[in-house]
């Protein structure tokens, strides 16, 4: 819709200038509540930065990772259109369960490094995730990729290097957003009073479900499918499972997180 901004004389992407607010205002969230928890400010953040840094490697790998073949027969445009190249390529799309793994995995070896425990921080960091990774997809319908179906009643792109432009979709990048903002708030409050690992377990679980839903409505098709279901939504069968473990290993921890002030 607005794949690009001017700012300070110079033009950038909205899809990096939105991630970037996404990550401040998660990193400002998180810190703000460490005294609730009982957590330091200073290895709160380091984790954060972290963590964020590892999502979005993760996220990028994974998204070209999907879109290999068309990555591939583009690779003379790399050197005859350069800036058309990396508008396609890198001006917009992520994939979440590459984030989810190269957030995840770098947190669990930083935290072991520092002898750090994990369920100690996630509490102050995890509601922070569904905040970051909506602004993610509000980039998303800025810059026109994981665009929805053709629908009469859609918005239409006009300066999208991505979706097909003057066609009608289904603003599915807005809806998972919405989504994604009211399980920040949710889980700010469920921080308060559940387990650190039951929460981490409900969040994986309830986007899961999420974005299984919401995968009916995509319309980019690059992103791959078996048989009717396409390969995010055997992901979130995937994730959803392991939310679903993780809540029934934990059935048994109660009450707020340690440390948590009231």
């Amino acid at each position: 819709m607005f794949p690009y901004v001017t700012l300070f004389g110079r033009v950038f992407p909205v899809y990096a200038v939105l991630g970037v607010v996404g990550a401040l205002l998660g990193l400002f969230s998180a810190l703000r509540t460490c005294k609730r928890f009982s957590i330091s400010r200073e290895d709160c953040a380091y984790l954060y930065v972290f963590i964020a840094a590892g999502a979005l490697v993760g996220a990028k790998v994974f998204y070209l990772l999907g879109v290999l073949p068309q990555l591939c027969g583009d690779l003379p445009v790399l050197f005859s259109q350069p800036g058309v190249f990396f508008a396609r390529y890198l001006s917009g799309g992520m994939g979440f369960f590459g984030g989810l793994f190269g957030g995840g995995l770098p947190s669990v070896l930083y935290c072991r490094a520092f002898h750090w425990k994990l369920g100690d921080f996630l509490p102050a960091i995890l509601p922070s995730v569904p905040l970051f990774h909506g602004f993610g997809r509000l980039g998303c319908f800025c810059a026109g990729c994981c665009y929805g179906v053709e629908v009469p009643w859609g918005i239409a792109f006009s300066q999208s290097p991505i979706a097909p432009n003057g066609v009608p979709l289904f603003p599915v990048q807005l809806v998972e957003a919405a989504g994604l903002f009211v399980m920040y708030f949710v889980f700010l409050h469920l921080a308060r009073k559940v387990a650190p690992w039951r929460l981490l377990g409900l969040y994986v679980l309830c986007y899961a479900v999420l974005r299984f839903v919401l995968e009916f409505f995509r319309g980019d098709a690059a992103r791959g499918s078996l048989w009717i279901f396409s390969t995010s939504q055997w992901l979130s069968f995937a994730a959803a499972a392991a939310g679903a473990v993780l809540l029934w290993k934990t059935r048994r921890q109660t009450g707020r997180p340690r440390g948590v002030k009231v």
